[in-house]
């Protein structure tokens, strides 16, 4: 789903942020998909944020670019 160097915006302030992590758990056992979360440096913030991987499934926040294609970009336009 996300991975590091994704952009991603929300919806609510349209803040672009940059995906730092990968998908990490906050270890709570069966607490299923909910519990996901990745890095993220939002615009608006001096310093990483945890954003919980919710926010793309219910639509809150949305992935502007992927990493993937930005460096398929980059080595196609050589």
């Amino acid at each position: 789903m996300l991975q590091p160097g994704d952009l991603i915006r929300d919806k609510g302030d349209n803040d672009l942020g940059l995906v730092l992590s990968e998908p990490r758990s906050y270890g709570l056992g069966e607490a299923g998909p909910d519990a996901e979360y990745v890095m993220v440096q939002w615009s608006l913030y001096k310093s990483p944020q945890k954003m919980v991987l919710k926010a793309i499934r219910d639509g809150w926040v949305e992935i502007v670019n992927e990493a993937e294609e930005i460096h398929r970009e980059e080595t196609t336009n050589r």
